[in-house]
């Protein structure tokens, strides 16, 4: 499990009341609504931009070459992954 840590949120009277009738309407603590809220609505935005972001760089790459002989490819794939080099023919 992730360490927490603990933070210090001050709300307006109104905001808190809110938050506690949701709370109390939903049967759940309020810090537990305000952790979903941070969830929702920083983190998981946060990380769709990165994956966006990582799909955007992988579609702006050129693109790759069918190989001739896929066995032979695959073999140079597998001989690159375990760190070997290619032999000069």
């Amino acid at each position: 499990m992730a360490k927490s840590r603990k933070i210090q949120v001050t709300l307006e009277d109104p905001e808190y009341e809110l938050l506690a009738r949701i709370a109390s309407r939903e049967h759940r603590k309020l810090a537990s609504i305000v952790r979903e809220s941070i969830h929702r609505y920083s983190i998981l935005p946060e990380s769709e931009r990165t994956k966006r972001k990582a799909l955007e760089e992988l579609f702006s790459l050129p693109p790759a070459s069918i190989p001739e002989n896929y066995k032979e490819w695959k073999l140079q794939y597998h001989d690159l992954k375990k760190g070997k080099k290619k032999n000069p023919a």
